[in-house]
């Protein structure tokens, strides 16, 4: 199969090339190595890959797309904080660049398949919650009331007990709370009327793995948390660290997207999450461990307004499509954070 792979540079979209190749696909690789994400081009491309360094926002298909039979688009500019600086930016390309994509593809003859990357950012806060006491169920909103005397869990309106989260499914309306997500949820919808061929969105939840940057201004929770405790920096937690986080390891994003390209898959729409939640204190102690670094995280309390209490998907069609069980955090975080040399541990200043 020919494969074209937006982002093809990035964390997620370089393993999807490993793993096209490996299985002797023909690969294309899209790629703007924006400057916010790429110092240069990074040591793990291939030789034998044909990539485009531009941004699809100025792309022009040549001869060599004329034949392509699939594409996993993943380009995106991400970060919430860099969305909340550079909104016309992020929405331009984001948009813009996936506009293009779409009208290209709309005139390949042999295309037969389309695999859409999109993310959990776009549920906002359309996480519902269940009463353990009297079984309500409602959203995730907090009072700024209790949040300020330390009553950090989402609470029944009609009994003031503690609430559990909800997985999160794929029917769950979209509702995205800032710039970045509302762009991956026009993302989406620039497919709507694309009948060329089968589409399939798959929502991430936030994805660890090896090739995950830990030095990015914009990087998410987990490659934080694992970048201080590296460099010996406690983390800082807000609230009481026991907020629960569902992270997906890169090799089951991958897997999931080859499933959807290489099956005839009667999904539009697949939540590629673990389903187990993890709390801030143990991600902390599990990457203590496997990076080999005694790094305990410090409970700073307080809040952030606007900040989710728990995070959590329902991975059903995923394990549909897997066979098995996605891989929990425990155990993926051995694969995916390296060991630190004792020598080498830095600390900065």
């Amino acid at each position: 199969m020919k494969t074209v792979v937006t982002g093809a540079a990035g964390f997620i979209g370089s393993h999807i090339v490993d793993a096209l190749r490996n299985r002797g696909d023909e690969v294309i690789g899209i790629d703007s190595l924006d400057p916010g994400v790429h110092h240069s081009a990074p040591a793990y491309l291939r030789s034998d890959v044909d990539y485009c360094f531009i941004d699809l926002r100025n792309w022009v298909p040549d001869a060599r797309f004329g034949d392509i039979e699939a594409i996993v688009h993943l380009a995106a500019l991400g970060g919430v904080a860099r969305a909340s600086r550079e909104r016309a930016n992020i929405v331009e390309a984001n948009v813009g660049g996936t506009a293009r994509l779409v009208e290209a593809a709309s005139r390949w003859p042999k295309l037969r398949k389309l695999v859409l990357v999109s993310s959990f950012s776009i549920y906002g806060s359309n996480y519902g919650y269940r009463c353990s006491i009297c079984g309500n169920e409602q959203d995730a909103s907090r009072s700024v009331e209790d949040l300020a005397v330390g009553r950090y869990e989402v609470l029944c309106r009609l009994c003031r007990a503690e609430c559990c989260v909800l997985p999160i499914t794929e029917a769950t309306a979209s509702n995205p709370l800032e710039t970045y997500g509302a762009s991956k949820y026009m993302h989406e919808l620039c497919f709507r009327g694309f009948s060329h061929c089968p589409v399939n969105i798959v929502r991430l939840s936030s994805v660890y793995g090896d090739r995950l940057r830990l030095d990015d201004g914009e990087a998410t929770i987990i490659a934080k948390l694992a970048g201080w405790i590296r460099s010996g920096v406690p983390p800082q937690l807000f609230e009481d660290g026991r907020q629960l986080r569902d992270w997906v390891y890169v090799g089951d994003v991958v897997d999931t997207i080859l499933a959807l390209l290489h099956n005839n898959v009667p999904h539009p729409v697949v939540n590629i999450c673990s389903g187990v939640g993890t709390t801030l204190i143990d991600a902390c102690t599990r990457l203590s461990e496997v990076i080999g670094v005694d790094c305990r995280p410090n409970l700073v309390g307080g809040f952030r307004p606007g900040d989710m209490r728990h995070c959590l998907g329902d991975p059903s069609v995923m394990r549909t499509l897997l066979g098995r069980d996605p891989i929990r955090f425990h155990h993926g975080a051995e694969h995916a954070f390296p060991q630190v040399d004792s020598g080498c541990l830095t600390r900065p200043v």
